[in-house]
């Protein structure tokens, strides 16, 4: 399923964490993007944030120290982009030179494919296992 797939790019964490390297940013403005695509296909999908697992409340403290319970700046949408964030810098951080580099691939490809996406029903992004119930 699609939004599986969309939900699969998304992860739980805590923090985003800063990125330095210009291909991260890729995978960063793929979280944007994805979130951006979910907001606009909700409606036709029958679909709510908070139905998805993204209810826009931290459940732990904030990377700057925001509460537990506070509410993520952009809501369930900004729930998602930073616990996607958090995602792949993790992957990217914590694995091998060539791993990192196929993540960041994955990226620019979902990238593109969304680009080039019209409707609700035609973005299959690539399947890179970023599980976000995953710990």
């Amino acid at each position: 399923m699609r939004l599986k797939a969309l939900l699969l790019l998304a992860g739980l964490g805590g923090s985003s964490l800063l990125l330095a390297s210009g291909c991260t940013q890729t995978c960063n403005q793929l979280c944007v993007e994805n979130a951006r695509y979910i907001d606009g296909c909700l409606e036709q999908w029958d679909a709510l944030w908070p139905s998805l697992g993204y209810d826009g409340r931290r459940e732990s403290e904030g990377p700057a120290g925001e509460a537990a319970g506070s509410q993520y700046d952009g809501g369930p949408a900004g729930e998602y982009i930073e616990r996607c964030q958090s995602r792949y810098s993790a992957a990217t951080t914590f694995s091998t030179v060539e791993s990192a580099r196929e993540v960041r691939l994955a990226c620019a490809d979902d990238l593109q494919l969304l680009a080039s996406s019209i409707n609700c029903d035609d973005y299959r992004p690539n399947d890179i296992e970023l599980d976000p119930t995953a710990d």
